[in-house]
């Protein structure tokens, strides 16, 4: 019995994903935007070009790109994924009125790690900083 534990794998082998076409067209226009889209968003950017395209497919690839560390997902006004091609520790703004997403890219990520009180216990490996308000184009439209 413990000769067969020793030959059973600690966990079972990763399953190699297969090249995507589709996959790689969300994640071109991910890369291509500042817009911080929606699956919704993206779907409809894409589905006049390819129309094959399903809903379904964006909400599979773009939680498969996420998986793979090439997206991050934001949660933003009405608990509304969006997503971001920029992994790197970022902070955003989100507009209370539009629904608007904005990066912030002046953010010491390391202080910002530093300014919270975590247990030593716990390892920090990324972060998500989000502001809200009222953005300048928004502003103007409501004065």
């Amino acid at each position: 019995m413990d000769k067969m534990m020793e030959k059973m794998p600690d966990k079972a082998p990763e399953k190699k994903l297969r090249h995507s076409r589709q996959r790689d067209m969300i994640y071109e226009y991910l890369l291509s935007t500042r817009e911080h889209p929606s699956a919704d968003m993206v779907y409809e950017h894409l589905r006049e070009a390819n129309p094959n395209l399903s809903l379904g497919t964006v909400y599979r690839n773009l939680k498969l790109l996420e998986d793979m560390g090439k997206v991050r997902r934001i949660t933003s006004l009405n608990h509304v994924e969006r997503y971001d091609a920029c992994c790197a520790d970022h902070a955003h703004f989100v507009c209370e009125e539009c629904g608007r997403v904005k990066d912030l890219v002046v953010l010491d990520a390391q202080a910002g790690r530093e300014s919270c009180r975590v247990d030593e216990a716990d390892e920090i490996r990324w972060m998500n900083v989000l502001f809200g308000g009222i953005c300048a184009e928004c502003a103007v439209k409501n004065n």
